[in-house]
Protein backbone atom coordinates (compact mmCIF):
# COMPACT_ATOMS: atom_id res chain seq x y z
CA UNK A 1 0.00 0.00 0.00
CA UNK A 2 1.06 3.48 -0.42
CA UNK A 3 1.81 6.07 2.16
CA UNK A 4 -1.13 7.92 1.62
CA UNK A 5 -3.63 4.59 1.50
CA UNK A 6 -1.77 3.50 5.16
CA UNK A 7 -2.14 6.88 5.89
CA UNK A 8 -6.09 6.98 5.56
CA UNK A 9 -6.25 3.32 6.86
CA UNK A 10 -4.87 4.77 10.30
CA UNK A 11 -7.02 7.42 10.53
CA UNK A 12 -10.38 6.26 9.66
CA UNK A 13 -9.27 2.73 11.61
CA UNK A 14 -8.71 5.36 14.81
CA UNK A 15 -12.15 7.63 14.12
CA UNK A 16 -9.60 10.64 13.74
CA UNK A 17 -10.99 13.14 10.81
CA UNK A 18 -8.60 15.26 8.56
CA UNK A 19 -9.22 18.30 10.86
CA UNK A 20 -8.37 16.20 13.79
CA UNK A 21 -4.97 14.95 13.00
CA UNK A 22 -3.96 18.51 10.35
CA UNK A 23 -4.34 20.05 14.33
CA UNK A 24 -1.81 17.55 15.83
CA UNK A 25 0.30 18.07 13.01
CA UNK A 26 0.11 21.52 12.59
CA UNK A 27 -0.80 21.80 9.01
CA UNK A 28 -4.27 22.47 7.04
CA UNK A 29 -6.56 19.77 6.18
CA UNK A 30 -5.67 20.33 2.62
CA UNK A 31 -2.91 19.05 3.41
CA UNK A 32 -3.81 15.55 4.98
CA UNK A 33 -5.77 15.79 2.09
CA UNK A 34 -3.17 15.83 -0.83
CA UNK A 35 -1.07 13.03 1.59
CA UNK A 36 -3.92 10.79 1.43
CA UNK A 37 -4.65 11.34 -2.44
CA UNK A 38 -0.67 10.69 -3.14
CA UNK A 39 -0.28 14.38 -4.57
CA UNK A 40 2.35 15.54 -2.17
CA UNK A 41 3.93 14.46 0.43
CA UNK A 42 4.94 15.28 3.94
CA UNK A 43 8.38 16.63 4.64
CA UNK A 44 10.60 14.29 7.06
CA UNK A 45 9.88 15.99 10.52
CA UNK A 46 6.44 15.46 9.86
CA UNK A 47 6.38 11.87 8.70
CA UNK A 48 8.36 11.03 12.08
CA UNK A 49 5.20 12.69 14.11
CA UNK A 50 2.54 11.05 11.89
CA UNK A 51 4.75 7.57 12.71
CA UNK A 52 4.62 8.59 16.64
CA UNK A 53 1.21 9.89 16.72
CA UNK A 54 -0.39 6.40 15.22
CA UNK A 55 2.53 4.62 16.69
CA UNK A 56 3.81 2.53 13.71
CA UNK A 57 7.14 2.60 11.94
CA UNK A 58 8.02 4.66 9.45
CA UNK A 59 9.15 1.83 7.30
CA UNK A 60 5.43 0.89 7.67
CA UNK A 61 3.76 3.84 7.03
CA UNK A 62 5.99 4.75 3.92
CA UNK A 63 5.63 1.15 2.31
CA UNK A 64 3.71 -1.54 5.04
CA UNK A 65 0.70 -2.45 4.12
CA UNK A 66 -1.71 -1.79 7.53
CA UNK A 67 -3.74 -5.10 7.95
CA UNK A 68 -7.68 -4.60 9.18
CA UNK A 69 -6.57 -5.02 12.97
CA UNK A 70 -4.14 -2.49 12.86
CA UNK A 71 -1.05 -4.68 12.76
CA UNK A 72 1.44 -3.60 10.58
CA UNK A 73 2.54 -5.94 7.93
CA UNK A 74 6.09 -4.76 5.60
CA UNK A 75 5.59 -6.58 2.08
CA UNK A 76 9.03 -5.64 0.66
CA UNK A 77 10.78 -8.34 2.08
CA UNK A 78 13.01 -10.93 -0.22
CA UNK A 79 14.40 -14.12 1.33
CA UNK A 80 17.77 -15.75 0.40
CA UNK A 81 18.62 -18.61 1.95
CA UNK A 82 16.97 -18.63 5.41
CA UNK A 83 17.68 -14.85 6.04
CA UNK A 84 15.27 -12.00 5.30
CA UNK A 85 16.83 -8.96 3.33
CA UNK A 86 14.79 -5.78 2.37
CA UNK A 87 14.50 -6.05 -1.12
CA UNK A 88 15.97 -2.03 -0.96
CA UNK A 89 18.79 -3.08 0.20
CA UNK A 90 19.42 -5.93 -2.23
CA UNK A 91 18.55 -3.93 -4.70
CA UNK A 92 21.57 -1.69 -3.49
CA UNK A 93 23.94 -4.05 -3.59
CA UNK A 94 22.82 -5.38 -7.13
CA UNK A 95 23.64 -1.80 -8.10
CA UNK A 96 26.96 -1.21 -6.66
CA UNK A 97 27.77 -4.87 -8.52
CA UNK A 98 26.59 -3.44 -11.77
CA UNK A 99 28.76 -0.08 -11.04
CA UNK A 100 31.68 -2.03 -10.69
CA UNK A 101 31.03 -4.46 -13.49
CA UNK A 102 30.71 -1.51 -15.92
CA UNK A 103 33.64 0.46 -14.46
CA UNK A 104 35.77 -2.80 -15.34
CA UNK A 105 34.44 -2.86 -19.20
CA UNK A 106 35.66 0.54 -19.26
CA UNK A 107 38.91 -0.11 -18.05
CA UNK A 108 39.05 -2.87 -20.52
CA UNK A 109 38.31 -0.71 -23.61
CA UNK A 110 40.24 1.86 -22.35
CA UNK A 111 43.13 -0.28 -22.44
CA UNK A 112 42.24 -1.69 -25.91
CA UNK A 113 42.03 1.86 -27.55
CA UNK A 114 45.46 2.74 -26.09
CA UNK A 115 47.05 -0.67 -27.39
CA UNK A 116 45.36 -0.77 -31.48
CA UNK A 117 46.10 3.05 -31.28
CA UNK A 118 49.43 3.13 -33.07
CA UNK A 119 48.45 0.58 -35.20
CA UNK A 120 45.98 2.32 -37.51
CA UNK A 121 48.06 2.28 -41.03
CA UNK A 122 49.59 5.51 -42.17
CA UNK A 123 49.25 7.05 -38.42
CA UNK A 124 52.47 8.95 -38.81
CA UNK A 125 50.79 11.55 -41.55
CA UNK A 126 49.55 14.36 -38.82
CA UNK A 127 47.01 15.02 -40.98
CA UNK A 128 45.11 11.76 -42.28
CA UNK A 129 42.23 10.03 -41.08
CA UNK A 130 43.94 7.55 -39.93
CA UNK A 131 45.65 10.17 -37.20
CA UNK A 132 42.51 11.99 -36.64
CA UNK A 133 41.70 8.14 -34.95
CA UNK A 134 44.74 7.40 -33.52
CA UNK A 135 44.23 10.61 -31.19
CA UNK A 136 40.73 9.80 -31.03
CA UNK A 137 41.29 6.67 -29.58
CA UNK A 138 43.84 7.73 -27.45
CA UNK A 139 41.49 10.45 -26.43
CA UNK A 140 38.67 8.09 -25.23
CA UNK A 141 40.68 6.30 -23.79
CA UNK A 142 42.14 9.11 -21.44
CA UNK A 143 38.27 9.72 -20.75
CA UNK A 144 37.46 6.53 -19.98
CA UNK A 145 39.65 6.84 -17.29
CA UNK A 146 39.03 9.85 -16.03
CA UNK A 147 35.45 9.03 -15.52
CA UNK A 148 36.09 5.86 -14.05
CA UNK A 149 38.32 6.92 -11.37
CA UNK A 150 35.37 10.13 -10.70
CA UNK A 151 32.94 7.53 -10.58
CA UNK A 152 35.43 5.75 -8.00
CA UNK A 153 35.08 8.48 -5.93
CA UNK A 154 31.75 9.11 -5.51
CA UNK A 155 31.31 5.55 -4.74
CA UNK A 156 33.60 5.73 -1.85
Amino acid sequence: MSFGENLQKLRKERNISQESLAEELQVSRQTIGKWENGVTYPETECLIQISDFFKVSLDTLLKGTIAENGSAETTSVDTIGEESVPLRAQQISDAGERRQRNRNIRFVVAVVLFIIAPFYPGSSGAGSVDGFLMILSIAVGIGLLIYNHKTKEQAE
